[in-house]
């Protein structure tokens, strides 16, 4: 792989400590945080080989500097007006929490715990766990970031980018770092819209919005089995993963073009099955099974952002006796594609715009006792895939270090107890689910996953 010389490396901390209007999702995701359920996201990265520890460090800040998001904290409280919480960036740069050890020794965490209170510290934490094997060393990195913050795109970015540096302070011909444009990012709440193109939007996100509010989402249900949960905090590293055969994702590819469908179109398909047998195996057949769907809302005119959340969701209902007819991929076709041409994903930032300009509004929103999804689906599809770090084997390769797969875990949060990440990497599928500690058990977790991918495993047989 020929590998082009790095430019200078610019600093981009402002020194007028610059103040920036939060935007509407980073707002629902502040006030969704609670002290039972954090809205941290985590990504599990696994490497081959040991990094330099000093130069990891060295490109660590390099990378901070061109990614201003994480180097600001929020002021104001998730309970006021959005146009009253700003992110103020600070005049030096400020390190994240970083803890370096040996593969054996427990994850740590900040003198103030688990928690990242984003008003007083960045909203980035990092993990390095060494395995120093003469014969195999391997590395874990472990990143948890607020999703306040930025999205697992955005963290991709950011990571892919950490290698580059390191790559270079390692010495080698590195490639040059993509284009950002930081005057665009007082923008990225508006997705590339216009304010005439909000206001023709009106009557279209009124209608979905209208769909969301008149049904309502059965939780997934609890076995009365299941070993008791003692937890009254959701542990943020409750997830179980599961690694598919690499032919599984041809037969789901294959599965969606006979069905003139997409990947996530299958997914959503099986997943509704999954967890409708699962409610309805434990006696739970009213209300409607409801997945939230994460999508990107990034346009080509936010090509050049830096990491940012530009992520949004959508509620897809159906009820048991739906998802029990052989029209149900149908169905779900022609939904997505309609949320894709028309862009429906915008319909949650619209709604907490609205609701962002009443005090409490959000924070009420937020603080309903009502089950706003049975399940979260998050697919980043193949997104290191053209990463000019790729191998011929498909793994991003710097200086001597190798990715070797890496894992995406959402956050849960009351009453939606399990949320499920697609990891597709180097031809290697895998399924993380990440689930509400005080409310699944261990055991329930890993039932509710193997029902799911086992059929998805099944799909090469149908």
């Amino acid at each position: 792989m020929t590998l082009k010389h790095t430019s200078t490396i610019t600093n981009h901390i402002d020194s007028n400590n610059a103040s920036y209007p939060m935007v509407a999702f980073e707002h629902y995701m502040l006030a969704d945080d609670s002290p039972s359920h954090s809205m941290a996201v985590q990504m599990r990265f696994w490497f081959k080989g040991i990094f330099n520890q000093q130069n990891f460090q060295e490109a660590l800040k390099h990378t901070l500097t061109r990614h201003p998001i994480f180097q600001m904290t929020v002021r104001g409280n998730a309970t006021h007006r959005t146009s009253r919480i700003t992110w103020n960036q600070s005049n030096k740069l400020v390190m994240p929490h970083i803890s370096w050890a040996t593969a054996e020794t427990p994850i740590d965490h900040p003198r103030d715990g688990f928690r990242q209170f984003i008003n007083k510290d960045i909203g980035l934490r990092l993990w390095v766990r060494e395995r120093q094997d003469a014969s195999d060393p391997s590395t874990m990195l472990l990143v948890q970031f607020h999703h306040s913050v930025c999205d697992g795109i955005g963290m991709l970015q950011f990571i892919e980018e950490l290698l580059i540096h390191y790559g270079h302070l390692q010495g080698l011909v590195t490639p040059p770092l993509k284009e950002l444009d930081h005057d665009i990012f007082p923008e990225r709440g508006n997705f590339g819209l216009t304010a005439a193109e909000w206001k023709s939007r009106k009557w279209r996100d009124f209608k979905r919005a209208w769909k969301f509010f008149k049904a309502i989402a059965q939780p997934l249900a609890l076995p009365p089995n299941q070993e008791k949960t003692t937890t009254k905090v959701a542990d943020l590293f409750a997830s179980e993963r599961v690694v598919l055969n690499n032919s599984v994702l041809d037969h789901i590819r294959r599965s969606a073009n006979a069905a003139g469908a997409t990947v996530n179109d299958i997914l959503l398909h099986e997943l509704f099955a999954t967890l409708s047998r699962w409610n309805l195996d434990h006696g739970k057949k009213r209300n409607k099974i409801r997945i939230a769907l994460a999508i990107s809302l990034r346009s080509a005119a936010e090509e050049k952002l830096s990491s940012v959340n530009v992520v949004s969701m959508v509620f897809l209902d159906r009820s048991h006796q739906q998802i029990a007819t052989s029209g149900l991929l149908t169905t779900i076709v022609e939904e997505t594609k309609d949320i894709k041409n028309n862009r429906m994903g915008i319909t949650l930032p619209r709604v907490m715009r609205r609701l962002g300009r009443l005090p409490y509004g959000i924070s009420l929103f937020m603080g309903a006792p009502v089950c706003s999804a049975t399940a979260v689906l998050t697919n980043l599809g193949p997104a290191l895939s053209q990463s000019p770090l790729k191998g011929p084997d498909g793994k991003l390769q710097i200086a001597d270090v190798q990715l070797e797969s890496y894992e995406l875990m959402p956050p849960v949060r009351p009453r939606t107890r399990a949320s499920f990440a697609i990891n597709y990497y180097a031809g290697q599928l895998s399924v993380t689910m990440r689930y509400d500690s005080t409310a699944l058990s261990q055991s329930s977790a890993r039932a509710l996953l193997a029902r799911f991918s086992k059929r998805l495993v099944e799909l090469e047989t149908s």
